[in-house]
């Protein structure tokens, strides 16, 4: 399963992100699943080390998967194995 938290512009730094994922991990590990992945835009560096914390592992980058404001971006995959 592929989990998404978004955080409403200057609301960052206030816990929001943990409140949300930890219990998302939870039910996603309730529910059975095995793999929780996370793809996160390469730069957003607050995302990718919000999911560090929560144990989620680097397993890869594609280069150029999208577009935004006229430039290309990286999608940075994180897994979690759930079981």
């Amino acid at each position: 399963m592929e989990n998404s938290v978004y955080v409403r512009e200057g609301r960052h730094r206030r816990g929001i992100g943990s409140a949300l994922l930890g219990p998302l991990i939870a039910s996603a590990r309730e529910a059975g699943h095995h793999v929780m992945i996370a793809g996160i835009e390469a730069q957003n560096a607050a995302s990718i080390r919000l999911h560090d914390r929560f144990g989620f592992e680097h397993v890869g980058t594609v280069r150029e998967a999208g577009t935004k404001f006229g430039r290309r971006l990286d999608l940075t995959i994180m897994r979690l194995p759930l079981a």
